[in-house]
């Protein structure tokens, strides 16, 4: 059998209607069929492990590629996580006072919240949408003597010192400037080396597959490392558009049955 390794992005990609989102009916029918005919299917998200919706949970994925690369899970075992150095994890506390950028470190257990400042309201809701994908005691502070995380996202605005920002983080972490969020600039940052790209590669290298064997399916500005890392990309008909144009097919929306549309296209189902 000429098996196949199918990676999914999450928000956008498998799930449709926003946070919290669900997951199509059309979609969930696709991955059970694909899965049947003995491929290989893996979440391939920002998401660290903790904060994965629980519908997404719920199905019997192969795997999981967390937090862009930090960890990566085959049937439930990790099998590479990614640890910060102590001075890097505590380092960043300073950084965000002096530059002014707000965000939300990610761990495998818990995330952390600076509690010491107003937030900006992108991260009001974005602490509500954690509180609900983990529960109430998964959400720490800068304060919490472990700071344990594997990558970040922050907002920013007019008045922060982004480029002392970039100058501080940029020996560790590579910036991934996401979409604006009203007047708040988005950005993902993870650890150099790590990134879905980097974990489609090590789970092809342990299966002993191929690039060529992979299909990776996503719709936004951190799916861009995976979706221009292989030749069989499949974009979401909702993506953004810097995605459009930067792979082999555009699928139709999420929730316009784009998942199995896709799957039916490159003959996985």
């Amino acid at each position: 059998m000429n098996r196949k390794l199918l990676f999914f992005d999450i928000d956008g990609t498998l799930l449709a209607g926003g946070l919290p989102g669900y997951i199509p009916e059309s979609a969930m029918k696709g991955l059970a069929q694909a899965q049947k005919n003995g491929h290989y299917l893996f979440i391939n998200s920002g998401r660290t492990h903790f904060f994965i919706p629980q519908q997404i949970k719920d199905f019997p994925f192969d795997g999981y590629v967390c937090g862009c690369g930090t960890e990566i899970i085959l049937h439930g075992e990790t099998l590479y996580h990614h640890t910060l150095p102590d001075d890097v994890r505590f380092g960043l506390r300073d950084i965000f006072a002096r530059t002014g950028v707000q965000g939300v470190c990610e761990g495998r257990d818990f995330c952390y919240f600076d509690d010491e400042c107003k937030p900006f309201p992108p991260l009001v809701g974005l602490r509500e949408i954690y509180s609900q994908s983990g529960c109430p005691s998964s959400l720490h502070n800068f304060k919490d003597p472990d700071m344990a995380f594997d990558k970040f996202i922050i907002f920013y605005d007019e008045h922060s010192d982004i480029a002392l920002f970039k100058e501080l983080t940029g020996p560790h972490f590579a910036f991934i400037e996401r979409e604006q969020t009203g007047e708040y600039h988005f950005a993902e940052l993870v650890p150099h080396g790590c990134s879905k790209a980097s974990g489609i590669d090590f789970l092809v290298e342990h299966l002993g597959l191929s690039l060529d064997d992979c299909y990776v399916f996503g719709d936004s500005t951190n799916d861009l490392s995976m979706l221009t890392h292989v030749k069989n990309s499949i974009a979401m008909g909702n993506s953004f558009p810097e995605v459009l144009g930067k792979t082999s097919y555009v699928t139709t929306p999420v929730d316009r049955d784009g998942i199995y549309v896709a799957l039916k296209h490159f003959h996985l189902i």
